[in-house]
């Protein structure tokens, strides 16, 4: 393709992005400013001009899904040859080549779903695996790695982070860490987050490896840089190497949703400042809302760079109080009905709480009241509303959403106890917010099992919301 052609479709911001080619380049992407499109056309834009190789080109991501986006759009443009991977899938890749010349053995089998391993941990050191459990010593477990924490660290590090735990207490946490390597070697097997690991020690302890790597690669991208760890973070300092090479990284600080996990926004902050020769950039149009939900969601974001709204303006937005959760869910469900009514699919439509009991509470609902919904993940060929947790939202957008089960005590989540903590609460919420292009519901019950409660804090700056 053309490289006028190339950039005559992309807005100023996204055009300033395709043309910085060549050395460290930061971009601080907002919600829906066309982040993707501006990635994949500064790839096709620098192959057009011969100042990138796509056969050398390594674009890494966090979802198997955005990695495929990513590629198909480079197809559809004519660039084939860029490697699309996720970090996991990147690191998998070189551990499987490389592991077997270096150490004369194959790489372990890797455990994709580590539930199993998780479940024997947990009866080793006397926790009951319920599914709580399981999803909070597999998110310690996690950590740990992803941060290079040590099981004889963890409770003091974890204390110092105010990390806590309903289903145990942080020494038998630490407990379950120890038992849970112990199952894996018993079982001779590793994980998604070993993988990593391994990968970061071939590069750091075979100057071989990462000089191989280095003569591979020599053009990175790495997308939603915010929810970055410790350990991705010296990956790509190994991949990319101490020269300042072609290298950009891309996020929004204001949808750091991650920390609990090992994320640190701050990787993206200081990349630019860190690094000789290095821009930073913004991009700050928002094609997905209109302006009346980018109003409250520059609001509500706290930190991060203000959307400007391109759209015209829209609906105004939906203030729901409700007596209970049951006359919620009954609201809900009759203002998703409303909208079919406005000319809208079902799957348009998306209901979102911050945890997955909300979630599922709702669902006997909406059966009643004949709301066709799918759970979970999104399944855009079928007609059903979306139903989810805020966390599982990222990156996904619907024409209407609704933000339900928004009290204290849940909004922020009651083990959110420092400022920190607070702050991703906060940006949580922001996220959610974004997901919406035209109608935004915001909700909560006024009691909650005969007991009173209150709409989050992060509603009370917010004007102009009409009751529903």
């Amino acid at each position: 393709m053309d490289p006028q052609q190339i950039l005559d479709q992309l807005d100023p911001d996204q055009r300033r992005v395709a043309q910085t080619i060549g050395g460290p380049v930061q971009v601080i992407a907002g919600a829906g400013t066309g982040k993707t499109r501006a990635l994949t056309h500064r790839i096709a834009y620098a192959s057009a001009v011969g100042a990138l190789d796509p056969r050398a080109t390594l674009a890494v991501t966090f979802t198997t899904t955005a990695a495929n986006e990513i590629r198909s759009r480079l197809e559809a443009m004519g660039v084939a040859g860029v490697q699309s991977r996720t970090f996991h899938s990147a690191c998998l890749r070189q551990a499987k080549f490389f592991w077997p010349e270096i150490y004369n053995a194959q790489l372990p089998p890797v455990v994709e779903n580590r539930s199993g391993l998780v479940v024997q941990a947990c009866q080793r050191v006397g926790i009951t695996p319920s599914d709580a459990a399981l999803r909070q010593i597999a998110g310690e477990i996690s950590w740990t790695k992803q941060t290079n924490v040590l099981p004889e660290s963890y409770v003091e590090l974890a204390s110092q982070g105010h990390r806590q735990l309903s289903c145990a207490s942080l020494e038998q946490a630490a407990d379950a860490i120890v038992a849970y390597e112990q199952v894996k070697q018993v079982e001779c097997v590793i994980d998604l987050d070993d993988v990593l690991l391994c990968t970061l020690a071939l590069l750091a302890t075979e100057s071989a490896v990462a000089r191989r790597v280095r003569r591979t690669y020599r053009h990175f991208l790495f997308d939603e840089f915010q929810d970055i760890s410790p350990v991705q973070a010296r990956l790509v300092d190994l991949w990319v190497g101490s020269a300042s090479g072609d290298v950009c990284v891309v996020g929004d600080p204001a949808q750091t949703i991650h920390s609990f996990a090992g994320s640190r926004s701050i990787y993206l902050e200081k990349f630019a400042s860190q690094r000789p020769g290095g821009v930073c950039l913004e991009m700050t149009r928002n094609y997905r809302s209109t302006p009346q939900i980018l109003q409250a969601a520059n609001i509500v974001r706290g930190v991060g760079i203000d959307l400007q709204a391109v759209r015209e303006k829209g609906p105004a937005l939906v203030f729901g109080p409700a007596a209970d959760p049951l006359a919620e869910s009954v609201a809900i469900a009759q203002w998703l009905k409303d909208r079919t009514r406005d000319g809208l699919a079902w799957n348009q439509l998306a209901v979102l709480f911050r945890t997955r009991a909300q979630a599922e509470a709702i669902r006997q609902i909406l059966a009643d009241e004949g709301v066709p919904f799918s759970y979970g993940v999104p399944e855009s060929t079928r007609q059903a509303v979306h139903l989810g947790t805020l966390h599982s939202a990222k990156g996904l957008e619907w024409e209407a959403v609704c933000l339900g089960g928004l009290h204290d005590g849940v909004m922020p989540h009651p083990l959110a106890s420092s400022a920190e903590q607070i702050g991703e609460e906060r940006r949580l919420f922001y996220v959610g917010m974004t997901r919406a292009r035209t109608w935004l519901r915001l909700s909560w019950p006024s009691r909650v099992d005969a007991k009173v409660t209150r709409a989050s804090r992060f509603l009370a700056d917010l004007p102009g919301l009409q009751s529903a």
